[in-house]
């Protein structure tokens, strides 16, 4: 792993997002759960990241479609939800003190990930404070 220093603009860094949701429409689905990695630009790891199930509704889960239900019932992630201390207030200022930590900076750390578009598009509605502090591109 890199040397734990904060990341400047040379350093190049990436903040690594990977989020699960109720279903795909970010005016009426949830996150779920989300999990941060930073990487500098040579794609060396800070440190190991952090991931936060966060609390869910069982009225929010319930009305998931059935590959939701299916597939975040068998992983274990509904049960979780349920059983999370973590509220999205809470999740949301945890990643963004996290980021701040390693990303002093506002603007610097770009947005990726796999699935990026999707989740930032969550990310904007349910913690637009992470996303106005990052880059996308």
């Amino acid at each position: 792993m890199a040397t734990p220093v904060p990341l400047n603009f040379q350093a190049g860094p990436i903040i690594w997002v990977d989020c699960e949701m109720t279903g795909l429409n970010p005016k009426t689905d949830k996150l779920l759960e989300i999990a941060v990695l930073i990487t500098n630009g040579n794609l060396e790891l800070v440190d190991d990241g952090l991931q936060f199930v966060i609390q869910a509704k069982k009225s929010a889960l319930d009305n998931m479609d059935e590959w939701c239900k299916t597939h975040h019932g068998q992983s274990g992630l509904t049960q979780a939800c349920l059983a999370s201390p973590h509220t999205r207030d809470y999740v949301s200022n945890a990643v963004l003190q996290y980021i701040k930590r390693w990303v002093p900076e506002r603007h610097t750390g770009v947005l990726a990930g796999n699935s990026v578009h999707v989740d930032r598009m969550f990310l904007s509605v349910e913690m637009p404070e992470v996303v106005d502090w990052l880059h996308y591109r």
